[in-house]
């Protein structure tokens, strides 16, 4: 057994305020031939990643409405972590060194935790590639009387061939395999079922409850911003992909035009590998050259409720690169009805529809356009941030997750139970 996580229950009824009896009906309507599933959701960490935010909101609401399900974290090695970090690195695209050693290290690690897995479920979900080989090393009859489905967040579309050869190698007898987008897919999976299961916020959750004007500026002022003079916010990971360096070249033709601009970067996950260490330290340099320009560290230094003020006091908030994943961030900057410019990457243009929920932008003299309309035309703003907030409350909230994940589950228990 891994370690099961303690969640703090959630009523699905909390959420009726916010989508409608309708919505929630349906839910429950979804639920009813799944009540006593059981279920088991499979990660490699239980904090500070997109996919724990997204089981932490989710799992006790499938809890809530019958199933029994349950979100337990793999055992992890000092070994096992750095062929873990690597492997993703590779199967993301990004420069990486993976090596037939690494691949035997993270077959180990793979065959400890199948190991552990001595309770009976009917559906495992396992959660991103670093868990997919688990069901490779399970019994027989452990992988025989339950339902496999790997959930993907990562984009494979461009992952390096040998670690994607791996990958590959064991995920193809999964029953089905779960993306946050088509443009995730790699190009020749082919032999398994795919769904497309986009992420979503938690609107109840601590990085998008209503916070009081009080605690914002509370906040806003320890970190060292003026809560009176104009905020842009970019939330990136700490590496090249995520362009940080980027943000302050717009930052540094905006403050042109808009006399008194700050900017906050949150460097999210900080970089464990030599390139991400260089590229932060990079852009510490680069920032030390604005007094109004301040770097913080995401889960170090700023928690949930940190991140959700800052992305209230936000008068734009910018996105100028993503190399991998879904910029879920994004969304929660979107429901509190933040004006969004954004690069044309990854799952951003998702988010945001040009001209209609945010703006999409090319390069820093187009950013650096949009950034400086939006804070000199309050009516824009406006405009765009309540258009922004209807798109996420249509498409990106927890209910909509739930509902999603209800129909796969129930296609793929439909024969077997």
């Amino acid at each position: 057994m891994y370690g099961t996580l303690a969640l703090r229950p959630k009523a699905l009824e909390a959420h009726l305020p916010i989508v409608g009896e309708e919505k929630i009906d349906e839910l429950h309507r979804l639920a009813e031939p799944l009540r006593g599933l059981r279920v088991l959701h499979l990660s490699v960490t239980g904090f500070g990643t997109g996919v724990a935010e997204l089981l932490n909101a989710s799992v006790p609401l499938f809890s809530d409405i019958g199933l029994e399900c349950s979100w337990q974290v793999v055992r992890p090695t000092e070994e096992s972590a750095a062929a873990n970090n690597a492997f993703y690195r590779a199967l993301a695209g990004a420069a990486s060194e993976w090596t037939p050693a690494m691949s035997e290290v993270w077959l180990r690690y793979s065959a400890m935790n199948a190991g552990l897995l001595t309770e009976p479920f009917d559906v495992i979900i396992a959660h991103d590639p670093q868990t997919a080989a688990i069901r490779s090393f399970v019994s027989d009859a452990a992988r025989s009387r339950c339902r496999w489905a790997l959930h993907s967040h990562l984009d494979l579309s461009s992952a390096e061939p040998n670690a994607w050869a791996l990958l590959r190698q064991h995920s193809d007898p999964y029953d089905a395999i779960i993306f946050d987008a088509d443009s995730f897919v790699h190009p020749q999976l082919n032999a398994v079922p795919v769904t497309i299961i986009k992420p979503a916020i938690d609107p109840l959750g601590p990085r998008n409850m209503e916070l009081s004007a009080d605690v914002i500026e509370t906040i806003l002022r320890r970190y060292g911003i003026d809560p009176n003079r104009p905020l842009v916010l970019q939330m990136s990971p700490a590496d090249r992909g995520g362009d940080l360096i980027g943000a302050i070249d717009v930052y540094d033709r905006v403050r042109r035009d808009v006399p008194g601009v700050q900017l906050a970067l949150i460097a999210l996950h900080p970089p464990q590998d030599a390139a991400g260490i260089a590229y932060f330290d990079e852009t510490v340099r680069r920032s030390m050259q604005y007094p109004d320009v301040q770097i913080l560290r995401g889960v170090s230094e700023v928690g949930n409720v940190e991140t959700n003020a800052f992305q209230r006091a936000a008068d734009v908030v910018i996105q100028t690169g993503l190399r991998k994943g879904f910029g879920l961030w994004i969304s929660d900057a979107q429901w509190k009805r933040r004006p969004v410019v954004s690069a044309r990457a990854g799952a951003l243009a998702q988010q945001v529809k040009d001209g209609e929920t945010g703006f999409l932008a090319d390069e820093p003299e187009q950013f650096a356009g949009r950034v400086t309309s939006l804070l000199q035309d309050r009516q824009l703003a406006e405009r765009i941030g309540a258009a922004a907030h209807n798109h996420v409350a249509d498409h990106f909230l927890i209910t909509r997750f739930i509902a999603d994940e209800l129909r796969l589950l129930a296609g793929l228990t439909r024969h077997a139970r």
